[in-house]
């Protein structure tokens, strides 16, 4: 948390709870709140799989991990780092992000991540396995309407 709060500014919080997560559909219903909202489309017809590594979750303060989350990787630790982005965000000035659009929330998340990996002469595509148009639907405002 201190190389974000060296790029941000913001304060260094206390550190997040951290929970593991068994399987990737337990990751897909977290994700789409489908314990909250069983009846949605989404819930109705999950995955059977889901590329989701960590999620972080502002009200409880806890960043989830999959259980084959490995520590030494440069991926998983941006993978952490973006996640903790999340949790300083959500810190810093709660009200300004829980009204802010998911996309820039991401954006946010990324840029920094990004500027992490390039300190080991990583790029964020290749790493995260993603390419320009899935990058632009992730952080886009739209993207929030498309749930």
């Amino acid at each position: 948390m201190l190389y974000i709060s060296s790029v941000t500014g913001w304060p260094v919080p206390p550190p997040p709870n951290i929970q593991y997560i068994n399987s990737s559909q337990q990751f897909f219903m977290i994700a789409n709140e489908c314990y909250k909202f069983p009846n949605t489309r989404v819930c109705k017809t999950p995955g059977s799989s889901t590329n989701i590594v960590a999620l972080y979750n502002n009200i409880t303060k806890t960043i989830m991990l999959n259980k084959d989350f490995w520590w030494s990787s440069t991926k998983d630790q941006s993978i952490l780092l973006h996640e903790l982005v999340h949790h300083m965000q959500y810190n810093s000035n709660y009200i300004k992000y829980k009204n802010m659009c998911r996309g820039t929330i991401e954006k946010e998340a990324y840029e920094i991540q990004s500027k992490w990996l390039a300190k080991y002469k990583r790029e964020l595509f290749e790493v995260m396995n993603m390419n320009d148009l899935h990058y632009l639907m992730i952080t886009s405002c739209v993207a929030d309407y498309l749930h």
